[in-house]
């Protein structure tokens, strides 16, 4: 079942309270905060285990799932690595529709990898047929802001155009985004499928995206928060501490990137409507969103992020939406700790939101 989200301020703080199980393993096996980093350890760390957590993705890959790395051309000729995952038996020439999710994965726009939501579109596949598209993009500092974001548009306008051909190379027949088209990431990636969903219904995107899945996500500029959220917006402050993303750690990644705090490319939730002009919300700015899944985690300096944009999404404009908060626990923890039950407990939550986005979208 989904989470009731907080609605008092106390409610909201007490969310930021260090989870007992979380606690104890982190006294055992803690790892260091982010003044011990420099942005050249984490690129280095980054590159030289990709090769190993590709040897693990091969070793362990389901036998009737298909996995496949493609390079699609870019702007500028760049060519951008892909990975599309399907089931193996949707590739017969009588196979019903199959959705299309686009996946974005985190890093502070500096570091990551399409690998790192295999395992996510593997349970997806394990519940609902679909062709998942895990995506890249251009890296900070070398390609700053805007480069991730606009590279991930172009990803998206590739897919909802290779979706329409009758004979694509990379996707399967089946691959019909009318009955479901989701945009969907963890963190940065979070951040990118929000300013997508913007851009894709003020640009007329063909097949409309159905939905969106929001991990962990970014979305408000703690310099810019419209005045009717500041006294929600509390965890830039008070989680700056949180274990695994801390005020330094963030400040590394945002110095990299170099984003425009005024621009509604980086801080999503401020689309700068004009009919939003002097009311403090940005309820204009979001109309016509579509139905919404997020995930959030107490302690962590993004959890207002996401409790607040949900909230403006539900009550503001009348846009369903679902949320699985974990209170306690910090930022996308699962990754630096994936044996633990909270952390299985957390997948399985995420397959049941994606399953939702798609039984919505058959609905409208």
């Amino acid at each position: 079942m989904p989470s009731t989200p907080p609605t008092t301020v106390e409610e909201i703080r007490a969310t930021g309270t260090i989870a007992p199980e979380f606690a104890e393993v982190w006294a055992k096996s803690p790892f260091p905060p982010g003044s011990f980093f420099t942005l050249e350890d984490i690129k280095e760390v980054s590159k030289f285990s990709l090769p190993q957590v590709q040897a693990t993705l091969a070793k362990s890959r389901p036998e009737d799932l298909v996995e496949k790395q493609h390079f699609i051309k870019l702007r500028d000729s760049y060519s951008s690595r892909i990975l599309v995952l399907h089931r193996e038996a949707d590739l017969g020439p009588k196979t019903p529709a199959r959705p299309l999710i686009l996946l974005f994965h985190g890093g502070g726009h500096t570091v990551g990898n399409p690998e790192g939501l295999v395992p996510l579109a593997r349970e997806i596949l394990k519940s609902c047929p679909a062709v998942i598209v895990c995506a890249s993009y251009r890296l900070a500092p070398q390609f700053p802001f805007p480069f991730s974001i606009l590279d991930s548009w172009e990803t998206l306008e590739w897919a909802a155009s290779e979706s329409r051909k009758f004979r694509s190379t990379v996707l399967p027949l089946c691959t019909d985004p009318r009955v479901g088209f989701l945009v969907g990431g963890e963190s940065a990636g979070a951040g990118l499928a929000a300013e997508l969903s913007h851009l894709a219904r003020d640009q007329g995107l063909f097949p409309k995206i159905t939905g969106q899945f929001l991990c962990c996500g970014t979305f408000i500029s703690p310099a810019r928060v419209p005045t009717n959220y500041k006294e929600r917006f509390l965890s830039w402050s008070e989680n700056k501490r949180a274990p695994l993303l801390d005020e330094d750690l963030y400040t590394i990644f945002r110095d990299a990137f170099k984003p425009d705090h005024d621009s509604k490319l980086w801080a999503s939730f401020n689309q700068h409507h004009p009919a939003d002009s002097g009311t403090g919300s940005v309820k204009h700015g979001h109309l016509e969103i579509p139905r919404t899944y997020f995930q959030v985690c107490g302690l962590d300096m993004a959890r207002d992020d996401s409790l607040i944009y949900e909230r403006v999404l539900r009550e503001e404009c009348r846009i369903d939406t679902r949320l699985d908060m974990y209170a306690g626990w910090p930022h996308c923890w699962w990754l630096n700790y994936p044996q633990l039950d909270m952390s299985k407990k957390r997948m399985s939550d995420a397959v049941e939101g994606v399953v939702w986005l798609l039984e919505s979208s058959k609905k409208h």
